[in-house]
């Protein structure tokens, strides 16, 4: 319970608990025929006690209010301290007795059916006794009010409880609805996954939490508060067969299991660790969050698709210039070492020219998958037509003897589908020097590209 509804529920216990306090001191205080009682009197004290009880209160905590002990002791002090006053007074025969009522109804503010059949069980024998220890009561009707304050009291328990429920159906579509708020603003699962970390803190159901995706190619979840993987190898049998084959719950020793699934296939798991063993409606809570967090993480999926389309060259399946662009940005952003080297193929439009475009294309294919293998390490980039752009983060102060190998390389690999166009490649590259754009260090590539061009071709040079 957050603090301000601890304080109004703690302002609300104690402002209703001075009813019960004035009518037993005016009880107390004025009963018919006692009008000269004693200052010093069992009925006084009771009253002071009753009033230093409820003024004593204020200085304990909120949070203590909502404590089973705590309500347990007021209520069951209560009817004690009611059955007192109507004892020493001799009032039992008297109207007084719907005090009792005023204790049951600050006792079902708690919410809790059971403390409100305790506390009404209490009511009705002490006045039972009390009615029976009175002298004079013969009035059998007298006894009727005992089932009645029974009856009166359970009512007053059950609706407690019915507005509880409520209140906690309308806590959980709040909750529900501020989580699909996050996950809905958030497409990196880590940012959004450390954003919830609050929301589930607060949970009165739950003391931990963690949310997982599910790789199908790999068999492995990767935990996303944790950051850490663990194979679906690790895990028991049981939960294999439950939350993965079936899409079931899974009730470990500590946790609990729910399954994140998009038409029938399981996408990951909300795995929580009950503070207090689960009731049916928590299940259904925690199985609707799941099923959020299987739209978002779906969500998240399709968007990286797309993002990843967005950023790939069709032809070569290797990154576009806007990508390369954004890459070489941040590095400039945070002033980190890098080169940019340029790749041009020699000879190229001839061999296109010769054996046509789609063999052309074949042979683009066919060089991307080599640098790939090649410069695995680095971005690497279609810059349009036949030319190829390369990113290799660090100080690169081997990058001239690093190029030439790798071009010695590349050749060898050209000979392998090279008919009668010989073709080659020239090289430009520039390191990065307090460029203040990225553009600066690729457009001095470019020009080192020139100048291997110009010294002939299938050469390295820099700028």
């Amino acid at each position: 319970m957050k603090n301000t509804e601890s304080n109004l529920f703690k302002k609300t216990f104690l402002n209703l608990r001075w009813l019960i306090v004035i009518a037993a001191g005016y009880m107390a205080v004025f009963p018919a025929g006692n009008s000269a009682l004693p200052l010093f009197s069992y009925i006084n004290l009771l009253v002071f006690g009753f009033i230093t009880s409820n003024i004593l209160l204020y200085f304990i905590s909120a949070e203590y209010f909502k404590k089973e002990w705590l309500r347990y002791t007021i209520f069951i002090g209560d009817i004690i301290l009611v059955s007192l006053v109507i004892y020493f007074t001799g009032s039992a025969g008297t109207d007084f007795f719907l005090l009792y009522f005023l204790v049951i109804i600050i006792t079902a503010l708690g919410k809790d059916l059971k403390v409100s059949v305790i506390a009404t069980v209490v009511a009705s024998v002490f006045y039972y006794g009390l009615l029976a220890e009175k002298e004079g009561v013969n009035d059998i009707n007298m006894y009727m009010r005992i089932p009645f304050l029974f009856v009166v009291g359970l009512f007053t328990g059950f609706l407690s409880e019915s507005v509880k429920k409520e209140e906690e159906n309308v806590k959980g579509l709040r909750f529900i609805l501020a989580v699909t708020d996050i996950m809905n603003e958030n497409i990196n699962l880590e940012i959004m996954a450390k954003l919830l970390d609050p929301f589930f803190a607060e949970n009165e159901l739950i003391s931990d939490w963690e949310i997982a995706i599910y790789e199908n190619k790999t068999r492995k979840f990767l935990l996303l508060r944790e950051d850490v993987e663990i194979g679906l190898s690790e895990m028991s049998p049981e939960f294999a067969e439950l939350l993965i084959r079936k899409s079931q719950i899974y009730k470990a020793k500590e946790y609990v299991y729910f399954p994140q699934s998009r038409e029938k296939q399981v996408i990951g798991f909300l795995r929580v660790k009950p503070k207090k063993k689960f009731l049916a409606r928590d299940y259904d809570f925690f199985m609707t969050l799941a099923g959020s967090f299987a739209i978002a993480i779906e969500r998240n999926t399709l968007y990286n698709e797309i993002r990843h389309l967005a950023s790939i060259d069709r032809l070569t399946d290797l990154y576009n210039y806007g990508y390369f662009l954004e890459q070489s940005e941040k590095l400039v952003k945070r002033n980190k070492d890098f080169a940019v080297i340029m790749i041009d193929l020699d000879n190229f439009k001839a061999y296109n020219d010769t054996y046509g475009h789609v063999a052309g294309n074949t042979f683009l294919r066919r060089i991307a998958y080599n640098f790939k293998e090649a410069l695995g390490s680095c971005v690497l980039a279609r810059y349009g037509g036949d030319e190829f752009i390369i990113l290799r983060q660090g100080k690169n102060e081997d990058i001239d003897a690093y190029l030439k190998e790798f071009q010695a390389a590349m050749n060898v690999k050209f000979n392998d589908y090279e008919k009668k166009i010989v073709v080659t490649m020239s090289i430009g590259y520039a390191r990065f020097i307090n460029d203040k754009t990225a553009e600066g260090v690729i457009s001095r590539a470019d020009r080192a590209l020139y100048k291997a061009k110009q010294n002939g071709k299938n050469t390295v040079a820099y700028l």
